[in-house]
């Protein structure tokens, strides 16, 4: 369930990282036009656009025990758009004017989102991200007190009023010790 949810997700976020990229390229293409720097007028804005869309694609393509279909949804929007604006452009031209749209359906027939599906796809063949892994290292709350005391430890510690003398396994030992007054 975890991978058609990440699927749809991801069929979701490749459209976003399109229009992102559309909306800075368009910014910055209007910077140079004028002439002007990137740091004055809406550059460091579309500067912003483009440093998100770098954290939101390592955000998604990198933490290892997310779903891999996330990554590869967000790949096959981007190369399919690609695809159909090299091999039939007169169907880019039907896609709906968003903001963002003007600035991608101008990058898209140059390829430049085929780097980016690449590296998007590339989680769906590491073989790890595919199996969830269940913590085994930690205890259960159950496990985690009974291995604090043996069973007739009680009853001598009631008697002598002194703690156990052995270490407490590794396994069964408090992660975060509390500080006494």
């Amino acid at each position: 369930m975890r991978h058609f949810v990440g699927l749809l997700s991801g069929l979701i976020l490749g459209p976003v990282l399109l229009l992102m990229c559309g909306w800075a390229f368009a910014h910055l293409r209007g910077l140079h036009a004028a002439d002007m720097s990137v740091l004055s007028g809406t550059g460091p804005v579309a500067l912003a656009g483009v440093a998100g869309v770098g954290i939101l694609v390592a955000l998604v393509a990198v933490p290892p025990r997310m779903t891999p279909m996330l990554p590869f949804g967000a790949a096959l929007v981007l190369a399919g758009l690609t695809a159909v604006a090299l091999f039939r452009p007169h169907l880019v031209d039907r896609l709906p004017v968003v903001p963002g749209s003007e600035g991608a359906l101008e990058l898209l027939p140059l390829g430049v989102f085929v780097a980016l599906a690449l590296v998007l796809a590339a989680p769906v063949f590491v073989g790890g991200r595919w199996v969830r892994r269940d913590d085994d290292d930690e205890p259960t709350k159950e496990a985690y007190f009974d291995g604090l005391y043996e069973d007739g430890d009680d009853e001598a510690t009631a008697r002598t009023g002194a703690l156990r003398s052995e270490p407490v396994p590794a396994r069964h030992a408090p992660r975060h010790r509390l500080e006494e007054d």
